[in-house]
């Protein structure tokens, strides 16, 4: 692993930041967080050199990279960009739970967004069937990948969990 090698989360990783699904212990999740978006390791490094040492901060990262949390070079993510740039991971399945797919939608929108979420936000808002939602999603979509491309694969997983309520 060189200092300009690029660290990313994977899936499994985006899951674990949000949701705390594996409990990974506490010097992992300082990581983890810090790879909300890419980062290269000379980063991490210098971000945790008041916590760890380098050798420790090393360690953590091909652990996480060895349990699948992290990818090294940014495979996983570029895998999901094109598999949702291809279209057949943005279509929402018939019968999902629209009150439950707005709720992560708007909850994506602002992380990724802020205060330019707001006009997304009220787009939700008025989404009563899945074919609006439809429609919202790929503004979502469009706009994540002009301005927060680094958020793809975040968007891929909720699209997942979205889907899962069918």
């Amino acid at each position: 692993m060189n200092l300009s090698d690029t660290l990313s989360l994977t899936p499994k990783g985006v899951d674990e930041a949000l949701n705390r699904t594996y409990k990974v212990n506490i010097r992992q999740r300082s990581v983890l967080i810090l790879l909300g978006k890419p980062q290269t390791v000379e980063y991490v490094l210098q971000k945790q050199q008041q916590l760890f040492n380098r050798d420790e901060v090393i360690q953590i990262v091909n652990e996480l990279a060895g349990e699948g949390f992290v990818d090294i070079n940014g495979g996983t993510v570029a895998r999901a960009a094109a598999s949702l740039s291809s279209g057949s991971n943005i279509q929402l399945l018939e019968g999902i739970i629209i009150s439950e797919a707005k709720f992560l939608l708007v909850d994506f929108c602002v992380d990724s967004f802020g205060t330019q979420s707001q006009t997304f936000v009220d787009e939700l808002g008025g989404c009563k069937n899945e074919k609006n939602l439809q429609l919202c999603l790929k503004n979502i979509y469009a706009a994540t990948e002009a301005n927060s491309p680094d958020r793809l694969s975040i968007l891929l997983k909720i699209i997942e969990e979205i889907n899962a309520t069918a």
